[in-house]
């Protein structure tokens, strides 16, 4: 039984691509166990589990971003949770790492223990784990050609785009009708009127906080503009109450259905969102988080290259804003929506899924 190790955490960004990718090696092969490294407050504890893989914790040790006591005290932090690695690493055949704090001292005890290595890069733009882990991984894959502009090992990664959910990908091989027949439920579950044209909004668990208060703010002009409105608030944030046009949904249970009813959504700038959004064919407008090293902006810059999409700055987003840019935005969503073709092309998950097998077929353990 060959002993695979899912490496990531934090943020769904890190923890569902990996999930995607373990689901497709369990069904792939009845040879491989895999198992996930996370901290105790990411999360990967809620997701992991519900995946019904067996989830290891080590240390949190992220890496401070300005000169505090922080960073006296951060080797020290490191060097424990390199030291917890090792102890869970050292008997695995394979480390899978998709990024985040968690995934530093996973592939420094990986080098330690001579085990193999593969890192997934879900951002444009590579943050300072896989920066780290790309130095010595057997194989650097990254989901945006973005990536391969960065240099060093980097302008040899193989583009492999990003492992998302199987139902969502389905979307870019579905008929018109089957397409025609969830559009159909969607609008008689959610009451929603099937003449007028809808938005789907959403800014996740993590960055819904400025989306909601400008749509709560503009909601009564939005709605005189006849269309529909999803809006999915993010889990812990408190719930609109709904009204005629208007639906206000505190968790999406399915995306897919989501992307097939809407006319145009309004987003995160997440890696999992813009692939989802490409492969769903949908046109967005794209408000990043102003995190990280701006890896939101980078990672739109695809859809907005091909026409799929628009951003608009965090800070530029207004009521204001959006009530003079909103029709125009309708405008162009409808104009995309004649030209998109269908998407034909082999699952990002299953394309790294071979790779990994690749490599524990070549591996020595």
């Amino acid at each position: 039984m060959k002993r695979v190790l899912l490496v990531g955490g934090g943020t769904a960004g890190h923890v569902e691509p990996a999930l995607a990718v373990g689901n497709w090696l369990l069904g792939a092969s009845s040879d491989i166990a895999c198992e996930f490294i996370g901290t105790k407050s990411g999360i990967e504890n809620e997701l992991v589990p519900l995946a019904g893989l067996k989830l290891h914790h080590i240390q949190k040790a992220p890496l401070p971003r300005s000169f505090a006591l922080s960073t006296f005290l951060w080797p020290i932090k490191f060097g424990v949770s390199i030291a917890q690695a090792l102890r869970i690493v050292k008997s695995a055949d394979l480390v899978i790492g998709f990024g985040g704090y968690v995934s530093a001292p996973c592939y420094v005890a990986a080098r330690i223990s001579g085990v193999p290595l593969i890192i997934h890069e879900a951002n444009a733009i590579p943050g300072w784990a896989n920066k780290l882990g790309a130095k010595f991984a057997d194989e650097v894959l990254v989901a945006f050609k973005g990536s391969l502009k960065v240099g060093g090992n980097w302008a040899t990664a193989k583009l492999v785009g990003m492992p998302i959910r199987e139902e969502i990908f389905s979307i870019s091989t579905m008929s018109k009708s089957d397409r025609s027949g969830i559009w159909d439920a969607t609008y008689r579950e959610l009451g929603l009127d099937r003449s007028k044209r809808t938005i789907f909004i959403f800014g996740g668990s993590l960055g819904a906080q400025t989306i909601n208060e400008v749509i709560e703010q503009v909601l009564p002009e939005l709605l005189k503009l006849d269309i529909n409105i999803i809006h999915g608030v993010g889990k812990g944030n408190t719930l609109p109450k709904a009204v005629p046009g208007y639906v206000p949904l505190s968790y999406i249970s399915n995306m897919a259905a989501m992307y097939i009813a809407s006319d145009l959504v309004i987003a995160r700038g997440g890696a999992v969102t813009c692939s989802e959004l490409d492969v769903a064919n949908s046109f967005a407008l794209i408000i990043p988080l102003p995190i990280g090293n701006g890896e939101q902006v980078a990672n739109a810059q695809d859809l907005v290259t091909k026409g799929a999409a628009e951003i608009c700055l965090n800070s530029d987003f207004t009521p204001d804003w959006l009530l003079a840019n909103i029709s125009n935005l309708i405008s162009k969503a409808d104009r995309w929506k004649i030209k998109k073709n269908q998407v034909t092309t082999t699952p990002s998950v299953e394309i790294i899924g071979e790779i990994v097998l690749n490599n524990l077929d070549g591996s020595s353990k």
